[in-house]
């Protein structure tokens, strides 16, 4: 960044332009903050003039997803009953933005407590997708994902239970990024499922990713001669029986081939799963774990939820004791063999999601979430590139998950792979 006077706040004076004359159309932000981000942005050319020169987050214009709490704002998590829930202080990853010189410029728009991969939101607008009209832009973390790829920020935060920053990142051809467990910080996040809750990060390129991610880690962004020859790279014959979109398999075969051509060693990752039912499982988990977290606002206002969030946080409760004891069991099983395959390979390639983005009011295909799943019941990381596109133009995802911890690894990796896409 060059660092010349008031260059800091133009940004951010072009960026609120580009929300002003976007928002009507595709409804990212649940609110935005043009004094706040204004103010940011002169601290940190009033830095620059000092000679301060701070991190790669420094004057980031970022968006935070709306079950994140700011200070002074409510968290609405895409629930009605929470438009005024004033937060009182930061979350933690807010907290870390701010002192590295981010320019939080809004909070956006998600699916209703993030129960969900359309971003339909029957209180705050239904979010579109800015590569298509009328189609999602996945969700949960629709608006984070629809404010990237608009351009509208430089980066978002989202969370992911179940794939909800990698789906909507492979939807609107950006990269998402879910790190390992307890990497970001939950604190100040509205929980869905405090067991496969995580934090992530949607930009642009994996590179973009990969700056932020070591900004709020600390940690120098080392680019060290680190390549894929020799490198032992998973993939999964049959694609674990999910049923995919046509494009599916030559993206797959076009991105096995570059890592091949690289010199990676390609693998027949060993991984009995059976995907639907893992995926029904987790889902079942959001609604036992979810109707806990909303009991009490659901019994003082249940008109506050809608009617459709209401029936899927009730069949939660009535599930007993011996039922969500028997699915927690089965999800800590279908995780231990995720991370058995995982010992084996420095990566584990495949689809983010079976399909591209489909039309507002289409069918939802049910197994939108079973590749991305796994990497939340192991607490691995994972990360999604955009990468090829269907016969409509619209983006496929490209997957990677490494074992827990590997973060760094898989970042490099990804962003090297990024730069070998046809």
């Amino acid at each position: 960044m060059s660092g010349a006077p008031g260059e800091f706040e133009a940004r951010a004076k072009r960026a609120l332009q580009r929300i002003a004359g976007e928002e009507a159309r595709l409804h990212a932000f649940i609110r935005v903050m043009p004094e706040e981000a204004l103010a940011a942005a002169r601290a940190s050319d009033k830095a620059l003039d000092h000679g301060v020169l701070g991190s790669a987050l420094n004057g980031r214009i970022v968006a935070v997803k709306d079950n994140i709490d700011i200070a002074g704002l409510p968290t609405t998590g895409g629930i009605g009953h929470y438009r005024n829930a004033v937060a009182q202080i930061d979350a933690a990853v807010v907290t870390r933005l701010k002192a590295l010189g981010a320019i939080l410029i809004g909070k956006t728009n998600l699916h209703e407590a993030a129960l969900g991969a359309t971003s339909d939101n029957p209180w705050f607008g239904r979010c579109e997708n800015p590569l298509r009209a009328g189609y999602t832009p996945g969700g949960s973390s629709g608006g984070s994902a629809a404010a990237v790829a608009a351009g509208l920020c430089e980066l978002a935060l989202g969370s992911d239970t179940m794939g909800s920053v990698r789906i909507p990142a492979a939807y609107c051809g950006v990269a998402g990024f879910k790190p390992s467990r307890g990497r970001l910080s939950l604190a100040g996040v509205m929980p869905l499922s405090p067991t496969l809750d995580h934090l992530g990060l949607l930009a642009p390129t994996v590179t973009d990713v990969t700056q932020a991610w070591h900004a709020l880690q600390g940690e120098d962004n080392m680019q060290t001669a680190l390549g894929f020859k020799g490198r032992r790279i998973g993939m999964l014959p049959g694609l674990l029986g999910v049923e995919v979109a046509d494009g599916v398999e030559r993206m797959m075969n076009e991105a096995l081939a570059c890592l091949r051509d690289a010199g990676a060693v390609l693998v027949e990752a060993s991984l009995p799963w059976n995907a639907p039912a893992a995926r029904r499982d987790a889902f079942l988990l959001c609604e036992v774990e979810g109707e806990a977290v909303h009991r009490t606002a659901l019994a003082s206002d249940p008109e506050g939820f809608s009617s459709a969030l209401r029936k899927l946080l009730a069949y939660g409760a009535r599930q007993g004791a011996a039922t969500v004891a028997e699915t927690r069991k089965r999800l800590g099983a279908a995780a231990d063999t995720l991370n058995n395959c995982l010992q084996g390979v420095d990566l584990l390639v495949l689809p983010t999601c079976p399909q591209a983005a489909f039309a507002h009011g289409a069918p939802v295909p049910v197994n939108q979430a079973d590749f991305t799943v796994l990497a939340n019941l192991a607490g691995a990381p994972a990360l999604s590139l955009a990468w090829g596109t269907d016969a409509a133009g619209l983006p496929f995802g490209l997957q990677l998950i490494a074992r827990p911890g590997m973060d760094a690894l898989l970042l490099r990796l990804g962003s090297l792979l990024e730069a070998l896409r046809p």
